[in-house]
């Protein structure tokens, strides 16, 4: 769905929604983007860009008769000709698998239908083996393939009879959409408020409306709408009324979250498998749309509530429905919740858990430890004076969408039982909607929109996912002892994390075991204040980083949508160096330009990545924000991360789960609280065949053509409307359809479907340096006032936006003066094009014009890639951006060099003052010598090695001055560097200043 004013992804290029009255005609005439779009998209694989799988990457089937036949990124593997045409129905796609052993897996990411292709079917786990796992399995340390089991773990509605369907949803069309067994999805947007009932509340509701929201969304395009079944003469204090307006939004219309009342694991609803009385490994992967699990295992019960065994698994009577299929819940529990079905939550009885989970792998490979994980029912944080209260808090294996779980279960210790793989997790996540948590003997919410109290033995039932049945002779207990003890750390650096995985980032206790570190607990950690990172490498570098500041907005007024009020959600930034009482959080829908500019980093192939050693190699640390109501799975593409911790609002921090240590590609991350997390985007290697590959240069928004609005700020501001278009800074900006080089695009967004697709997603433009210009020559001409050198080279990139023309006097070793900056499109290369294509290499030539210079030159020439939006944002009359300024850009050169590396401040010097009797006032001074930062890192410490008693202030760009207050009589040190969204400068000279 796009927001900001554009058209959806299945506009046509007049900006006529096929949503309209008239999609049958655009249909007819081929205008609409088609309905059987699809692609594949390697879910945590390291992968070139033009294999992920993004969402412009879309195909259609050969002879659909569409006028677009696929998305603008389609680019086919440069060694796999004959599916180049466009309507051939076919693309090729390359996945490297240069990572660890681990589970990922492949689904569809068309844009604006990955919900509905996910749903109905298309995702699948993809396994990734190495020679660390297979050493743990020859070792028999951990179980092998003959007792491993994927779990794809899923949720689905189906559509019920005829009868059945009436009742509960007469809209359902039987002759579209489906018949009884087929898939059922939310198709109709009902509102969870009703201004004509004395409540103000539709009980039948589900998602909030913003035109009667606070603060209201009223400019949005389609209002609400005079509501046929508006009975005037309906008293509201005697019953239901219908109220006088209805919501505008359309028929069909999208939901804001689907969770459906029926598990479904590896495609088979209420599964039974049996298992040996031994240690079996489970690939346990979440693959629905937007429910999460929290599993655990419990032991069954019979019709009589007696727990299972050999002697009582057969069938019993139909009458009861119960052959060991459910969990003993709590009786006062489930009695206590027919009156308090919001307020009570019933828990499994105390005493029937099964085994515990012993989780040895995520997202991103083996943990570094085992993790030993029990039987956990859900609860909440209580405590009012926590700022995040109604957060999950405890629980057992919880999965969020598109997370997974690589775990051993030991079941020795049940041979005879049956067993219950259970799930508790609220729906929506944290907080919990009693409609949408089936279990045996819940309430009857039918007055409510939910379902009728769910028999013994039948559906809807959430929390019964699938049925495991022990049997044969009990095999001996696992060893747990010899796992943890192969994950250790080794003298020989053989450890299965420290030898198996990339090396972590920022040092912190949790990892001692796995390096031999000695990290305290308070070693690499963010507080909520910080806006830069203070911490210690691995292999003990000092190192400080800016924290990029990034945000979510969910469910408020801010981030309905503009086109129907629909509730929605965005990703977006925070202004630089927040502050109390200012506007903070810049929200961004997926069709604004980039803002996650990342600096790849290139290794050389064959090289072994090594522990991070300086602050300037591409690696990123982000502090999300987090300002709503739900608990987002926030997934990233290229690469992983590491979670640093969580703090909350009020400032107490939440260290990573044992299961979150290492690296992920999915994090959670909840409401009103920041989640830290550290990347480092490393390239995947190419075949030399391929000679690097182009960027991906597209239009903003595909659906619309060139120049057109996206958001119009100029006019809203005129007609007294809200402004929508906003620069990372917080400027308010217009914004025009136009070509940007993403560079290798990936994206980032929330992987509860739904939410992806109402625009929790956005753009990641990746810098890879383009490959070096060779066979340099430069011949003399002319005479006079006509002299030149003529210079021509051969172009060996693909990436390239422009050359740098350097030189100097011949037989000098005076460092290059540049001549020009030869854009690649004036050389006939044309970086900016509509098919996706790229720069071609070749030859390339330019003329130096000397004149009557008679001294004699030598020449150099280099390629440079600028990723980002170039375009000029500054409006006197609307802004303060500087010409030439509005979003990040990135330059990388074919040196190997990030060209636009923000020049240290320099001339650093620091001055005290008394200020009362016990503190003193510093002021630090620099000279800015950079352009382009967007902040100052001033750090002071209490020795001159800076590892003493560091702290960090963060100040605005363009400022050559910071102020604090310290204590009198010390001695301080300090240093400063210049950041911007992708790089940091060298640290300046150091100062001292003793207070007086």
């Amino acid at each position: 769905m796009a927001a900001m004013g554009g058209a959806a992804p299945w506009d046509d290029p007049q900006n006529l929604p096929c949503s309209s009255t008239d999609k049958t005609a655009l249909v007819a005439s081929g205008d609409c983007y088609a309905d059987s779009r699809a692609v594949v998209h390697l879910h945590g694989g390291i992968t070139p860009w033009i294999s992920d799988g993004t969402p412009h990457q879309w195909i259609t089937p050969a002879g659909e008769g569409t006028t677009y036949p696929q998305g603008v990124s389609v680019q086919g593997v440069p060694d796999m000709p004959g599916t180049e045409a466009e309507d051939d129905g076919a693309t090729t796609l390359y996945y490297t698998n240069q990572q660890s052993a681990r589970l990922l897996f492949y689904h569809d990411h068309a844009w604006g239908i990955t919900r509905l292709n996910v749903y109905a079917g298309m995702a699948a786990p993809y396994v990734i083996q190495d020679g660390t796992e297979q050493a743990l399995v020859d070792a028999g340390t951990i179980p092998g393939t003959d007792a491993t089991i994927p779990l794809v773990v899923q949720d689905k509605t189906f559509v019920p009879s005829d009868a059945q369907l009436l009742q509960q949803d007469e809209t359902w069309d039987t002759t579209a959409w489906g018949t009884e067994g087929d898939l059922w999805a939310p198709h109709v947007y009902s509102p969870a408020q009703n201004p004509g009932d004395a409540s103000g509340v539709n009980q039948y509701g589900r998602w909030a409306y913003g035109p009667w929201f606070w603060p209201p969304t009223n400019s949005i395009d389609n209002g609400p709408i005079a509501n046929p079944y508006h009975d005037p003469a309906c008293d509201p204090d005697a019953g239901w009324c219908e109220p006088a307006l209805m919501p505008g939004t359309p028929y069909n219309s999208m939901g804001m979250e689907s969770f459906n009342d029926t598990p479904v694991v590896n495609g088979a609803a209420y599964p039974t498998t049996t298992v040996e009385p031994k240690a079996y490994r489970f690939r346990i992967l979440n693959a629905a749309n937007d429910r999460f699990f929290n599993l655990s295992m419990y032991q069954a019960i019979d019709a009589e509530g007696k727990p299972c065994d050999t002697s009582n698994t057969a069938p019993v009577a139909e009458s009861t429905g119960v052959a060991c299929t459910e969990v003993a819940l709590n009786p006062d529990e489930v009695a206590a919740a027919l009156t308090d079905p919001a307020g009570v939550f019933p828990t499994p009885v105390v005493g029937t858990e099964g085994p515990d989970w012993i989780q040895i792998g995520n997202e991103g490979g083996f943990l570094p430890a085992p993790s030993v994980i029990p039987a956990q029912p859900t609860t909440w944080v209580t405590d009012p004076t926590v700022f995040n209260a109604g957060n999950v808090d405890k629980h057992s294996l919880l999965v969020a969408p598109a997370e997974r779980a690589d775990v051993i279960v030991d079941f020795s210790k049940y041979a005879g039982q049956t067993l219950i793989l259970y799930n508790d997790a609220p729906a929506a996540f944290p907080a919990r909607d009693p409609r949408y948590d089936y279990y045996t003997g819940h309430p009857d919410l039918r007055d409510t929109g939910g379902a009728p109290s769910t028999l013994p033995g039948y559906g809807p039932n959430t929390r019964t996912v699938m049925q495991i049945k022990v049997a044969g002779t009990p095999a001996a207990p696992f060893d747990l002892d010899s796992l943890t003890a192969a994950f250790a750390h080794q003298a020989d650096g053989s450890g299965v994390f420290e030898s198996g995985q990339h090396p972590s980032i920022v040092g912190q206790q949790a990892y001692n075991s796995a390096y031999g570190t000695s990290f305290t607990g308070n070693d690499g950690l963010g507080q909520i204040y910080d806006t830069s990172l203070n911490f210690e490498t691995i292999e003990g570098t000092q190192l400080s980083m800016p924290l990029k500041g990034k945000m979510i907005q969910d469910e408020m007024g801010e981030a309905f949508e503009q086109e129907y009020g629909r509730m929605s959600g965005f990703l977006g930034v925070e202004t630089p160096n927040p502050q109390a009482g200012q506007q903070n959080m810049i929200l961004h829908p997926y069709v604004f330009p980039p803002t996650e500019i990342i600096d790849g980093v290139e290794l050389p192939p064959g090289t072994e990545v090594t522990p991070i050693a300086s602050a300037d190699d591409g690696t990123q640390i982000w502090k999300i924000t987090h300002n709503g109501v739900d608990t987002h799975p926030i997934h990233w593409h290229l690469y992983d991360v590491q979670l640093i911790n969580r703090v909350g609002w009020d400032g107490i921090i939440r260290k990573p789960e044992a299961n979150e240590l290492g690296w992920k590609d999915t994090v959670r991350v909840s409401p009103l609280e920041d989640t830290i997390v550290a990347l480092r985007p490393i390239i995947p290697q190419l075949p030399s065949e391929w000679g690097g590959l182009p960027n991906s240069v597209r239009l903003l928004d595909p659906s619309m053509p060139e120049g057109a609005d996206i958001a119009n700020t100029t006019q809203r501001q005129q007609e007294g409307l809200p402004i929508l278009g906003f620069s990372p800074s917080g400027e308010p900006i217009d914004v025009v359809n136009h070509y940007v080089n993403f560079g290798w695009e990936y994206v980032l967004h929330c992987h509860i479907l739904s939410h992806e697709e109402m625009d929790m997603m956005h753009a990641q433009a990746v810098a890879v340096s383009p490959d070096a210009p060779s066979g340099l020559t430069a011949t003399r001409a002319g005479t006079g006032r006509n002299q030149r050198y003529e210079l021509t080279w051969t172009d060996n990139s693909k990436n390239e936006t422009a050359f740098v023309v350097q030189r100097r006097l011949a037989g000098s070793t005076d460092p290059y003066e540049v001549v020009a900056t030869v854009q690649a499109s004036t050389l006939g290369v044309v970086p900016y094009v509509e098919t996706g294509g790229g720069p071609g290499t070749g030859p390339r030539a330019y003329t130096d014009r000397i004149g009557r210079d008679n001294n004699s030159y030598e020449y150099d020439v280099y390629a440079i890639n600028v990723v980002g939006d170039v375009w000029d944002y500054s409006d006197p009359a609307l802004n303060n951006i500087p010409p030439g300024g509005g979003f990040p850009t990135l330059t990388v050169d074919s040196r190997g060099d990030t060209t636009s590396t923000i020049e240290a401040p320099s001339n650093l010097a620091a001055a005290a003052a008394a200020k009362n009797r016990k503190t003193a006032t510093v002021t630090v001074s620099w000279t800015d010598n950079s352009t382009i930062e967007t902040g100052f890192l001033v750090q002071r410490a209490d020795n001159a090695a800076f590892t003493v008693g560091v702290t960090n202030l963060t100040v605005a760009a363009n400022a050559t001055t910071a102020q604090e207050t310290v204590s009198r009589g010390k001695t301080y040190y300090y240093r400063a560097l210049a950041f911007n969204d992708a790089r940091q400068s060298p640290w300046s000279n150091v100062a001292s200043v003793t207070t007086p």
